[in-house]
């Protein structure tokens, strides 16, 4: 699945419904890795509610024209 990036987020990206379905996340234009949002204390996922789930991405937007984020889902 892919989400085209057309206003930046600051951190933080929620993807609602995506919970627990995601396997891996990249970048399409360099295959760089988007780590899932995980709670520094407890490593559990980070989550809006049971069913939103958070990409942590870099502060600054990769130097592309639309950043695409490749996600791999779970089968």
């Amino acid at each position: 699945m892919y989400e085209h990036l057309l206003a930046w987020p600051y951190k933080h990206l929620h993807l609602d419904g995506l919970a627990g379905r995601v396997e891996y996340a990249q970048f399409l234009h360099d295959a760089s890795e988007i780590q899932l949002g995980l709670d520094a204390w407890h490593g559990n996922q980070i989550t809006a509610d049971q069913t939103t789930l958070t990409l942590n991405l870099p502060q600054h937007e990769p130097d592309v024209s639309v950043p695409v984020i490749e996600l791999f889902l779970k089968k």
